[in-house]
């Protein structure tokens, strides 16, 4: 008879699982040889935050749950951080972590967590293995992460029960791994949510993650073409739109010259959200602005409630949108062709940049030296703030980046995933020197699995938002500058090729040399953050 760690493991890759993520600790080498067994690649990880987030990412390019593996007690709390970032990002992950010996449980405190009370709060499911019809349990719970909203589940796996013999009472045959497909909308709906559309004579269209990038693109370029209006969308969405369309006017969510979108936002008489996700913004225009909402499951959280809501299978709402007559819209050429100057020039640096490059000239840069195809990820803080906004995405599923977390760190564990799961496209990883600091080890990770893409590291020795806040505060400088790091030095002695880059033209230079070299590459660019700090405040906080 199988064990529960060798169901558990079975179960795994018949639903799909090829390579799962981690540090294995003792409690989990009979879990880590069925795995091995069963086919199943073991990534090793300098951290299991790094694990989490990389099986996080997987999960959003996939669309099935990545797995990520640690032990108990500060493996398993290590982990939390990736798991988080799932469960606010809506991406479906299982996590699976030790725990002691059933035997031991009522006389252990050592390393001794509740850990399905940890995990908890940022799952959608947690629980404890017993050895009873794991095959079934597994596929509920993978049917769990896929249902909407995706997101993760939590295996606690007690270190005696995983060599214990599987005792099965249900045929798993009969759990489905697929969740059933979204209902249809309601004509009724979709009448009441046609009728507030057109009363609004100056809408603004919101694309968020809640869409598909699979099945959306083109039900939603049918819809927006046939309304006309302007079309922002959230950084998970980006793509969704190709951002050449004429429609797409730029990235909303609390990114730079968020203050210029918000005062267009002030313009409109009503927002339309299509997927949108009030996780997505750290801002609360989705509260004072009327919004209403399209997409496979109602928005209303807390004391929050959307003026409409058209739920449901969304391709099938904006196919019947998209086959209607609109009206045409008030929005003048001469308005919107101000806004898009403005937004540019409030990205653009207003000065040559003295104690560095400019970021958001680095950002363009790269995006010309990279093809549509490129999958980018980029990390939290100032960085995130310009890449999000200056990066063009063309495609769907071409760029990730931590947003409903925001966890610093993520940049360069997505990329690493993105390149495992797509190997023959080119990915580029942006990310600051604070969120590169976090994860740099596993560089080394890299190098052993041959996980080849290129970091460019956006280095300003500081944590440039969190400065600029104090600035605008009036507190004095505290807390938020780093000494300075030789990064290419720091890569190339973990075994990636890396270069140094203080001007635009070595930028230009190292890249195509590093597209050129086989295995990880790092330039660290040297940034003025001068730039960061005029971006910030076209971004000031407003409801």
């Amino acid at each position: 008879m199988p064990t529960c760690a060798e169901v558990l493991a079975g179960t795994l890759r018949d639903a799909g699982v090829t390579r799962m993520f981690g540090l294995p600790g003792g409690e989990m080498l009979d879990f880590l040889e069925a795995a091995r067994k069963a086919g199943i690649e073991f990534i090793l990880t300098r951290h299991e935050a790094v694990a989490a987030l990389m099986a996080d990412a997987t999960g959003q390019l996939t669309r099935q749950p990545g797995v990520c593996v640690s032990t108990l007690g500060p493996g398993a709390i290590n982990l939390t951080l990736g798991v988080a970032n799932a469960f606010l990002d809506r991406s479906p992950l299982i996590a699976i972590t030790a725990a002691h010996a059933t035997t031991a449980g009522p006389f252990a405190t050592h390393q001794q967590l509740d850990l399905n009370a940890v995990y908890r709060p940022f799952t959608k499911q947690t629980l404890t293995l017993d050895g009873v019809n794991t095959a079934a349990t597994v596929r509920r719970a993978w049917r769990t992460a896929l249902e909407p909203r995706m997101g993760p589940v939590h295996f606690a796996l007690p270190s005696d029960v995983a060599r214990q013999e599987e005792r099965q009472a249900e045929d798993p045959a009969t759990v489905s791994l697929t969740p059933d497909p979204p209902p249809p909308p309601s004509r009724d709906a979709v009448e009441r949510m046609v009728r507030e559309i057109k009363r609004a004579r100056r809408p603004i269209v919101i694309l968020g993650l809640d869409l598909d990038p699979n099945t959306a693109p083109a039900p939603v370029l049918g819809f927006v073409e046939a309304l006309g209006a302007p079309v922002f969308v959230t950084p998970k969405a980006k793509g969704i739109l190709p951002e050449d369309h004429p429609q797409y006017f730029g990235v909303c969510g609390g990114l730079a010259a968020d203050a210029v979108v918000l005062d267009f936002f002030g313009k409109a008489d009503l927002l339309i959200g299509v997927g949108f996700d009030p996780v997505e913004s750290d801002k609360l225009w989705h509260q004072t602005m009327k919004l209403v909402s399209i997409g496979p499951l109602s928005i209303a959280a807390g004391d929050y409630r959307p003026a409409l809501e058209l739920t449901g299978d969304v391709v099938a709402s904006l196919t019947a949108l998209a086959a209607l007559e609109w009206k045409p819209l008030e929005w003048s050429g001469d308005e919107c062709v101000a806004f898009l100057a403005e937004l540019d020039r409030t990205l653009r640096p207003a000065a040559r940049p003295v104690h560095g490059l400019s970021p958001y000239e680095v950002t363009r840069c790269l995006r010309d030296l990279f093809p549509s195809e490129t999958i980018v990820t980029t990390d939290v803080g100032s960085v995130k703030l310009i890449v999000s906004q200056a990066w063009r995405a063309t495609r769907p599923l071409t760029f990730l980046e931590s947003n409903g977390l925001s966890a610093m760190g993520y940049g360069f564990p997505a990329a690493m995933a993105a390149k495992l799961v797509h190997p023959n496209r080119p990915v580029l990883c942006t990310v600051g020197d604070g969120g590169f600091s976090m994860i740099v080890a596993d560089l080394e990770t890299c190098v052993r699995h041959r996980i080849h893409f290129i970091t460019v590291v956006y280095n300003d020795s500081a944590l440039s938002l969190i400065e600029v806040a104090q600035k605008r505060r009036g507190f004095p400088d505290c807390g938020v500058r780093y000494g300075a790091v030789d990064f290419a030095a720091a890569a190339a002695a973990l075994g990636a090729w890396s270069q140094r880059a203080t001007t635009i033209e070595q930028l230009e230079a190292a890249v195509k040399q590093a597209q050129r070299h086989d295995g990880p590459s790092v330039v660290d660019v040297m940034i003025d953050p001068a730039e960061y700090a005029a971006h910030a405040g076209a971004s000031r906080k407003r409801t």
